[in-house]
C-alpha cells in the first residue's frame, strides 16, 4: 500500500516482577540467560512495573512484546557492550515515519494517531512526502517483490519485529536505498550499562538518541554470597 498525505489527506510472556497489571517493560540483553539477571536488578529500580527478559532475538520475535524496553549493555567488556548496542540500535531503534505519513496511515486504517514521546522514540528526520506501508510480517520473498515492483524507497511497517530478514538481506535493502521506519517502534527508556562502557562513552556515542538515561551496574550485583564451611 502507497501512502502519500497529498493523495489521502490526515486523517507466553514470563514476568519477573510483580503487579501484574501493570505497564510491561522489557529488559533486553545479549542473551536470554543474562537478561533474567539483569531484569531482576532492574525491578529494584522500576518496582512499579513488570519486567520481562529477552534476548534480541526473542524480542523480536515475540508478538506481545512490550513497548518500552531497557538495553542492557552489561556484558563486563568494552567491546561487547558495544556490539550489542550497535546490533539493537540497528533492529529495534528505527524512526517513526514523519508525522503527515502517521497522519495518512491512521486515516486509511481509520486509527487515530498515537502520539509518540520525543523522550523514548526518535522521529524520522526524512522528508518523504509518499512511503510504502507493509502491514503484517515482511519476509525475504515480499521484501524482494517490493523492491522489484518500484516505487518509494521509505517502507513503512508496523514494528521492527515484524522484519523478519537475514543481515546480509537488510545490507542489500540498504544497498537500494530503503530506509526503514516503524508505526509502533518501542520507546527506550533507559540503557543499563556495564561501569566499563559507561566510563567509556565515545565507544557508544552516535548509537543512541541523544539525552537517554544511562543507569550505571553496580559492580558484584551478580556474585554470590561465599558458602559457609561447616
Amino acid at each position: 500500500m502507497y501512502v502519500s498525505p497529498g493523495a489521502f489527506g490526515t486523517a507466553t510472556r514470563n514476568p519477573l516482577e510483580s503487579r501484574a497489571m501493570s505497564p510491561a517493560i522489557a529488559c533486553v540483553a545479549a542473551s536470554r540467560a543474562r537478561a533474567r539477571t539483569l531484569a531482576r536488578e532492574i525491578a529494584e529500580r522500576m518496582p512499579e512495573n513488570r519486567i520481562e527478559a529477552h534476548s534480541l532475538e526473542s524480542f523480536l520475535a515475540f508478538p506481545g512484546a512490550p513497548s518500552r524496553i531497557v538495553l542492557c549493555a552489561a556484558a563486563g567488556t568494552v567491546a561487547g557492550d558495544r556490539r550489542f548496542l550497535e546490533r539493537a540500535a540497528e533492529r529495534l531503534l528505527w524512526p517513526a515515519p514523519p508525522r503527515r505519513l502517521r497522519e495518512a496511515i491512521g486515516g486509511l486504517r481509520n486509527e487515530e494517531e498515537a502520539p509518540l514521546d520525543p523522550a523514548r522514540t526518535r522521529a524520522s528526520g526524512a522528508k518523504d512526502t509518499a512511503a510504502l506501508l507493509l502491514e503484517g510480517v515482511v519476509g525475504w520473498d515480499r521484501a524482494l517483490a517490493a523492491l522489484r515492483a518500484g516505487g518509494p524507497r521509505a517502507w513503512i511497517v508496523e514494528t521492527p519485529g515484524s522484519v523478519r530478514l537475514k543481515r546480509s538481506e537488510f545490507a542489500h535493502l540498504a544497498r537500494a536505498g530503503i530506509r526503514w521506519t516503524a508505526l509502533r517502534p518501542p520507546g527506550l527508556e533507559a540503557v543499563y550499562a556495564s561501569a566499563a562502557i559507561a566510563r567509556s562513552p565515545a565507544a557508544w556515542k552516535g548509537i543512541l538518541p541523544k539525552r537517554t538515561p544511562v543507569w550505571i551496574r553496580r559492580p558484584g550485583l551478580s556474585r554470590r554470597p561465599p558458602r559457609r564451611r561447616s
